[in-house]
């Protein structure tokens, strides 16, 4: 399953981060093991965003431990879904009996 991961560090892990010689060897880890997509910095905070595939609820603790650990704070998992799959929803939703779809 396709994830947004959002992490971000608090000021404190930030700078403890930093002074050990910055996120280079866990981000190293991450891309190796998890082999996102993509993965982003936003420049105006400690904070990073990935795009990544998981295939199991193990991999997702793994990555959300790894995240936890390194950020001192809970990453966020967002679950992604193509939007041709989000069509396929629609049509079966529509053969449903409604109450509230405003157009029925």
């Amino acid at each position: 399953m396709k994830y947004l991961v959002e992490a971000r560090a608090s000021m404190e892990r930030g700078n403890a981060v930093d002074q050990k010689g910055g996120p280079g060897p866990v981000f190293d880890h991450i891309v190796k093991r998890f082999k996102p997509e993509a993965f982003y910095g936003n420049p105006s905070r400690r904070q990073i965003f990935l795009i990544v595939d998981l295939a199991t609820e193990a991999e997702v603790a793994e990555l959300m431990y790894v995240l936890t650990w390194f950020v001192g704070t809970e990453p966020t998992f967002t679950q992604l879904t193509a939007l041709k799959t989000f069509a396929e929803g629609i049509e079966n939703a529509m053969k449903a009996p409604s109450i509230g779809r405003p157009w029925v």
